[in-house]
């Protein structure tokens, strides 16, 4: 079996209309109601390889000297028409049916040079057919999933309808939610029994989340729930096993959602950007439209985030999980910046590293966006100076005066949510 087989199977199997591969990262098929997350992911040597297998002489030639490469193969009994951008480390797969068959008619039979029909490599592994992430994005996967919680799914797509950012799960209590920043009951207000809790989040969580959680009591992830994303913080307490569970949108809103696109000039610049507030205010979702309009034009992102929350399906954007991907948000930001990316993302600032890294991005010329959690965005510069030593803050103060693009403060009330904007002193 040639390996681009089970692609173009799985694509047809899950009713897709195409499919994105990018080097190390998870395969994005392409949906009318928009793009989901399969669970595998391609390797860029076995991307290379897909490739190779299946490409035609002339855009062989094209890809071997760096430049993009388009052709058609034969595969699955149809046409497929595959786009190939190739840069060091990284390549960006397209796969998509060569003619959407609601365009097939007979004034558009016209004839095609033969396609490249795909060889079987004896080395190929052996392919299986792929899965989408079990509800990371709108719609949930058809089929019996193994890490499903009826329990965990109710709880959260009422919560969704009521609008709530929160889920608080504690044993022997009734579950609690927040909204508009008050605490408010859920609608059944049975108590949760202490092993159900841990069976139900025990069905979420990775195989590190869970180990983490029984040999430290605490552990962090997120997964998809049908709607859109879920971080959790796993927790135990003198009653047993608890959790927060905080609702996060499917994918990243744009700036003009937000009512932000009167900041979007900030994007172009080089300093740094502060999205600051309590807990619970939106940092997470600001930044994550702050990076999907830079995305949107075409600047390279890295973001450093611990776990990975909002899922971005940009190539443009290499989202890298600390602990995973990267050892530390330090060397994850010290790789970026060796990297050449036009703009680093901090998902939060917790350590005097995770602060000292920030500053010498900004001081790089990097643009550097990040999260504080803050009671109010006057206070913002000052939270992170104070995480760094003494004997740096009079230098990071300088350059956070001269740096500083500006400060996004998101305020949850009973009316929803605005944003108080301070221009930093170069934009003043």
């Amino acid at each position: 079996m040639a390996r681009i087989d089970v692609y173009v199977r799985s694509i047809r199997q899950l009713g897709a209309q195409g499919a994105v591969l990018i080097s190390g990262q998870a395969v994005t098929l392409r949906f009318p109601t928009g793009d989901r997350h399969a669970t595998q992911i391609t390797g860029h040597e076995q991307l290379v390889a897909l490739v190779r297998e299946i490409a035609p002489p002339p855009a062989l030639e094209q890809l071997d000297r760096a430049r993009p490469a388009s052709f058609e193969v034969e595969a699955g009994n149809a046409r497929w028409s595959i786009q190939v951008s190739p840069r060091p480390g990284s390549w960006h797969v397209a796969i998509e049916p060569a003619e959407a068959p609601a365009a097939a008619s007979s004034a558009s039979q016209v004839a095609r040079p033969p396609a490249r029909q795909p060889t079987v490599s004896p080395a190929a592994p052996e392919a299986t057919d792929m899965a989408i992430e079990r509800g990371q994005y709108a719609a949930p996967a058809a089929g019996p999933t193994t890490n499903a919680s009826v329990l965990l799914d109710q709880l959260t797509t009422r919560a969704r309808a009521a609008s709530a950012t929160d889920i608080y799960l504690s044993a022997g209590s009734p579950a609690f939610q927040r909204i508009a920043g008050e605490l408010a009951a859920t609608a059944d207000r049975a108590p949760i029994d202490g092993d159900a809790l841990a069976r139900e989040l025990g069905l979420v969580a990775p195989n590190d989340a869970r180990g983490a959680w029984t040999e430290r009591g605490l552990a962090m992830f997120a997964y998809g729930d049908g709607a859109g994303r879920v971080r959790v913080t796993l927790s135990r307490d003198h009653r047993g096993p608890g959790a927060t569970l905080r609702l996060l949108p499917a994918e990243a809103p744009t700036l003009a959602a937000l009512g932000l696109d009167g900041i979007a000039d900030w994007l172009r610049d080089r300093g740094l950007i502060l999205v600051a507030g309590p807990s619970g205010s939106g940092k997470t979702t600001t930044l994550a439209a702050l990076v999907r309009a830079l995305g949107e034009r075409h600047r390279r992102v890295v973001t450093l985030e611990d776990p990975i929350e909002i899922v971005h399906v940009s190539g443009w954007i290499s989202q890298r999980a600390v602990g995973e991907h990267v050892p530390s948000v330090g060397e994850g930001v010290a790789a970026a910046m060796h990297e050449g990316a036009d703009a680093i993302a901090v998902g939060a600032v917790h350590t005097a590293g995770d602060a000292a890294a920030v500053i010498e991005a900004v001081a790089g010329g990097h643009l550097v966006l990040t999260t504080l959690a803050v009671p109010r965005t006057g206070v913002a510069i000052d939270r992170l100076i104070d995480r760094l030593p003494l004997e740096q803050r009079e230098v990071a103060r300088e350059l956070c005066a001269d740096g500083l693009v500006g400060t996004i403060g998101p305020v949850v009330s009973r009316t929803g949510r605005s944003f108080e904007v301070t221009p930093g002193r170069r934009r003043s």
